[in-house]
C-alpha cells in the first residue's frame, strides 16, 4: 500500500480544537456538580466521546493521505520491439459519409484495437497529435489498459491545437515521437503506425526522416480519407469551412516515406497487420511485471469515519 498525499495526513492536528472544547465543557459540568453538590460522572465512563473523536480524526487524515493499493501481474512478451499507435485527432477526423456513418476517428479506433490483437505479444502505447504529439500510454502488454486509454483518452482536439488555422495537423511534430524518448533505449525494433487523414500543415519531409532514421523507427500510415467525406452539425447540416484535401495523399505518402514504411487505407486492417509482423519480426519472450489494478481505499476509509462520528452525536443527544 502506498500513499498518495502522505502530508496531508496532518489534517488530525484538527483533531486538538474538538477535544479541547469537550475538555473545557467537561470542567465546566463538573464544576457545576460540586456548586449544586452533585457527585460527577466517574472519569472512567466518560472516555467514549473523546476516543471517537480521535478515531473521526485518524481516519480522516488517513483519508486525506489517499491510501492506494496496486496490483501486479506478470505477463510474457518481447522486450526487444516497441509499437505506438498514433491518432490524428484534429478536427478534420470528425468527417465520414453520412451523418449515420462513423467518424474517420472511429474508424481509426476499430483498425487500432484490430492490429493490437495481431501483436498481442508486443508491448504498445497510444499518443495523439494535433500541431503537437501527446503520449497517453506508454508501451504496455495489458490490452484492457489499452483498450480504455483508447476510449478515454483519444477524442477530437485532444491535445487541442495551439494555433487557430485551418489545418491544425502538423506532421512536422511527428519527429518528436522519435526524439523525446518515447521508446525505450533497448528497443532495437520501434514501430510508429499513425492513423490520419493526412490533411496536414507543411512540413520538412527531410527533416523528419533524419529523426526517424536516427532511432530506427519505421513508419506505417494509415490514410482515412475520402474525397465525399463531410463533417456533419447536424443530420441536415454541414460544416461549411470544411473541404477535403486532395494533397493529402501526398502528405501520408511523404511521411511512411520518411520512416521507410508504406501507406494503408480503410479496409486494409489485415494486411496492416501482416505489414507490422513483418517489421518487428521474431524475437525470445521475456517475462514483464506489469501494473494491474490500482484501488484507492480513501472513500471507503472515509465513509468509515461516519460510525465513530455517530456514535458522538448519540451521546451529544443523550446528555
Amino acid at each position: 500500500m502506498t500513499f498518495l498525499t502522505p502530508l496531508a495526513a496532518l489534517v488530525v492536528l484538527l483533531v486538538a480544537v474538538p477535544l479541547a472544547a469537550y475538555g473545557l465543557l467537561e470542567l465546566r459540568a463538573r464544576r457545576v456538580s460540586r456548586v449544586l453538590q452533585l457527585t460527577p460522572p466517574s472519569l472512567r465512563s466518560r472516555p467514549g466521546i473523546p476516543l471517537a473523536i480521535l478515531a473521526v480524526a485518524a481516519l480522516l487524515a488517513f483519508a486525506a493521505a489517499q491510501p492506494v493499493v496496486a496490483g501486479t501481474q506478470k505477463r510474457v512478451g518481447r522486450s526487444d520491439v516497441e509499437a505506438f499507435l498514433l491518432f490524428d485527432s484534429s478536427r478534420s477526423m470528425l468527417a465520414k459519409q453520412d451523418f449515420g456513418s462513423p467518424t474517420r476517428l472511429a474508424r481509426a479506433k476499430d483498425l487500432a484495437l484490430h492490429l493490437r490483437q495481431s501483436i498481442a505479444d508486443v508491448p504498445v502505447g497510444i499518443a495523439s497529435l494535433t500541431d503537437r504529439a501527446l503520449p497517453d500510454l506508454f508501451p504496455t502488454l495489458d490490452s484492457q489498459v489499452f483498450a480504455s486509454t483508447l476510449e478515454d483518452s483519444i477524442g477530437i482536439e485532444r491535445p487541442p491545437p495551439t494555433g487557430t488555422g485551418r489545418l491544425a495537423t502538423d506532421f512536422g511534430e511527428l519527429g518528436s515521437v522519435a526524439a523525446n524518448n518515447y521508446f525505450r533505449p533497448q528497443v532495437s525494433k520501434p514501430l510508429l503506425v499513425i492513423f490520419s487523414d493526412g490533411e496536414s500543415r507543411p512540413f520538412d519531409q527531410g527533416k523528419l526522416a533524419g529523426k526517424m532514421h536516427a532511432r530506427h523507427v519505421r513508419v506505417l500510415f494509415v490514410h482515412l480519407w475520402d474525397p465525399h467525406e463531410k463533417i456533419f452539425l447536424t443530420s441536415k447540416a454541414q460544416d461549411p469551412g470544411y473541404r477535403p484535401d486532395p494533397a493529402s495523399r501526398r502528405e501520408a505518402a511523404q511521411v511512411a516515406a520518411a520512416g521507410d514504411g508504406e501507406v494503408f487505407h480503410d479496409g486494409d486492417g489485415d494486411a496492416l497487420a501482416s505489414a507490422a509482423k513483418d517489421l518487428l519480426g521474431s524475437g525470445p519472450a521475456t517475462t514483464f511485471r506489469e501494473q494491474r489494478t490500482r484501488v484507492s481505499l480513501a472513500p471507503y476509509v472515509a465513509l468509515s469515519a461516519l460510525l465513530p462520528l455517530a456514535f458522538v452525536l448519540y451521546r451529544r443527544n443523550l446528555a
